[in-house]
């Protein structure tokens, strides 16, 4: 008897296809919506800001649809990111971009009930949390772009980014530390599913409890919207942080990173 598929993937997937379609959307970018396949780009050389959105093409056209999909960011030298989830990965797209030369970086999806959250830990000194007002966007978009380490010449395209997400979908918080902005985290919510997305610290800030502390607030926000559940996509230095909330894997979340050759 086949397993039946574990029920925390779908809202996990359903939230970061929604996320995506959503920053797809954002005038920052030019975007192809096909029935099969969303792609959007914006020229910027950076891979956050090119990318493939699903893919759910025709049994036995994957390597081809995938192929064509690809073309316009390769012969562009465009960096992408292609985001595939399970429902939407295949064997085929994986050899065409495999073939491409594009690497594939898998990260843990993660899913926590928010009625069995643990406790939080102890407050770190000094440290203050409150939701981001639109004002505040320059701030977070900073913190973003020194956490994630993005080059210096990014910071005005990240605030557009966000500038340009509906600001009662995408929820921030900023974590200020001695009265020092240091860290930041979004929420996107989809139904009664909170998705934690772009927490970062900086690097003076970190091993203090802040990453920890910023989930913690996203998730009592989450609470208070009617949300049961949380799901995220962790990097290797934050799953640890996750999983002291109660964050397990449910799954593998695929995704495949391209750049030219010679960059």
């Amino acid at each position: 008897m086949v397993p039946a598929p574990d029920s925390r993937i779908a809202p996990l997937e359903g939230n970061l296809l929604a996320f995506l379609d959503a920053l797809a959307a954002v005038p920052l970018f030019e975007i192809d919506e096909r029935e099969d396949v969303t792609t959007y780009r914006s020229g910027l050389p950076h891979p956050l800001f090119n990318g493939v959105v699903g893919g759910r093409f025709a049994p036995g056209s994957e390597e081809h649809r995938s192929r064509a999909v690809m073309a316009p960011f390769v012969d562009a030298g465009l960096p992408f990111l292609w985001w595939s989830t399970s429902s939407t990965w295949s064997p085929g797209t994986h050899r065409a971009l495999q073939a491409a030369g594009a690497v594939r970086e898998d990260s843990p999806g993660m899913h926590v009930n928010l009625g069995g959250l643990r406790p939080a830990g102890r407050p770190v000194d000094g440290l203050d949390l409150a939701i981001a007002k639109q004002a505040d966007l320059g701030i977070v978009a900073r913190i973003m772009r020194e956490g994630f380490e993005f080059p210096p010449a990014f910071e005005e395209p990240v605030r557009q980014l966000l500038e340009g997400f509906d600001p009662d979908r995408l929820v921030h918080v900023l974590a200020t530390l001695d009265g020092e902005p240091v860290g930041c985290g979004s929420l996107w919510i989809t139904g009664e599913t909170a998705g934690v997305y772009n927490v970062a610290v900086l690097d003076r800030a970190r091993e203090r409890g802040v990453g920890y502390a910023v989930t913690s607030a996203l998730l009592d926000e989450a609470r208070a919207r009617g949300c049961t559940e949380s799901v995220l996509q962790a990097t290797r230095l934050g799953r640890p942080v996750y999983e002291r909330l109660g964050y397990v894997e449910v799954c593998r979340v695929p995704q495949y990173l391209w750049v030219p050759s010679d960059s």
